[in-house]
């Protein structure tokens, strides 16, 4: 299935640059004077570097990552990377994928295990003009909806909602829904939402998540080989990162920081983009159980709710056990900040 990020345009993509093939590419290492002696792991984001990947941008800038002994490259992903390839064989250490992307590979025999979940509510959602008075995703039932193919969120709602929604296919532009008033739009509030705001046309979003259809997402996975032979240097990398990660959302010094050297990486962000997405994501992340389990976590009814809907809707071949697609054995405790700054 193409995945949402093979088809996001806007001010948060772009850096064509960056774009990798799915075996191998280049990243940024820790580095350090002690990167010599330190563990080396690589991990392959989900997409190229932007606020959805700050966290561990916030580590490695910190110093938090060579503190742990690690020197860790954090490779960029890209629309010709597949994490769960790279991982699976062995090319990476640590990949970042949807919830479904873990459950899919899983069914089809790929031995990957997720090992934390940072957003904890699925960002993913519709918008639709803001000046249609829409209020909820009960008002859109009758209208047209652009979706990517093979998503599922929109087949939920046609499950839940006992509809049969009249769809076309996201070709990775918004240009036809900023024209067209009455068309609904899947995306991301940080991506596609922003893209329209910018471009003069205010939206109301609406998560899939609040109508009950809500996978985790950007999900940190390895492979079963390197959860046996590298689970201590695992285990650092997610207690150092999501300290990251609670840093970033909170402090906005550290944010300055890790945007800065994200932007050193994809030239193509320019600062308000950076700060609305790193606002915006941050209601996703600290939801549900992180604010009381940490940032990360993970329950095994999540990932058998998610394997049940799947297979319900037509998304899974095979079969899964949800005890298999995730631990929490090697999570920290990093919970976050009970009130976070707003944007500078």
């Amino acid at each position: 299935m193409t995945t949402r990020r093979q088809l996001l345009t806007g001010a948060l993509l772009g850096a064509t640059g960056l774009t990798l093939s799915a075996c191998g590419g280049t990243g940024t290492s820790t580095g350090g004077a002690t990167a010599g002696s330190a563990e080396p792991l690589t991990a392959v984001l989900g997409w190229y570097p932007t606020p959805e990947s700050g966290g561990w941008f916030a580590a490695r800038e910190e110093g938090l990552f060579t503190q742990a002994g690690l020197d860790v490259t954090l490779q960029p992903g890209g629309p010709q990377v597949s994490g769960v390839q790279l991982v699976a064989a062995g090319r990476a250490d640590i990949g970042i994928a949807s919830a479904e992307d873990v459950v899919r590979s899983r069914a089809q025999g790929i031995p990957v295990v997720a090992v934390a979940a940072l957003y904890q509510k699925n960002p993913v959602g519709v918008m639709v003009h803001a000046d249609q008075g829409a209020t909820s995703i009960d008002d859109l039932l009758d209208r047209t909806w652009v979706v990517q193919t093979g998503a599922l969120g929109n087949l939920w709602v046609q499950k839940t909602k006992g509809v049969t929604l009249t769809t076309r296919v996201y070709s990775g532009s918004i240009a036809e829904f900023l024209h067209d008033p009455s068309l609904v739009q899947q995306g991301w509030p940080t991506n596609e939402a922003y893209t329209a705001e910018q471009a003069g046309v205010p939206v109301t979003f609406f998560s899939y998540a609040d109508a009950g259809y809500d996978p985790y997402n950007d999900v940190v996975f390895v492979s079963e080989k390197t959860l046996q032979d590298k689970e201590d240097q695992v285990r650092a990398f997610l207690d150092a990162g999501l300290r990251g990660w609670g840093s970033y959302i909170s402090d906005t010094a550290v944010a300055q920081r890790a945007n800065a050297a994200i932007r050193e990486e994809n030239t193509e962000l320019d600062e308000q983009a950076l700060w609305y997405a790193w606002d915006r994501q941050r209601e996703f992340l600290v939801a549900g159980d992180a604010a009381t389990s940490g940032l990360g976590a993970m329950t095994q009814q999540r990932w058998s709710d998610l394997a049940s809907a799947m297979a319900d809707l037509g998304g899974l071949d095979g079969t899964v056990e949800a005890a298999e697609l995730f631990t929490t054995d090697l999570l920290p405790t990093v919970v976050p900040a009970a009130t976070l700054p707003p944007a500078p």
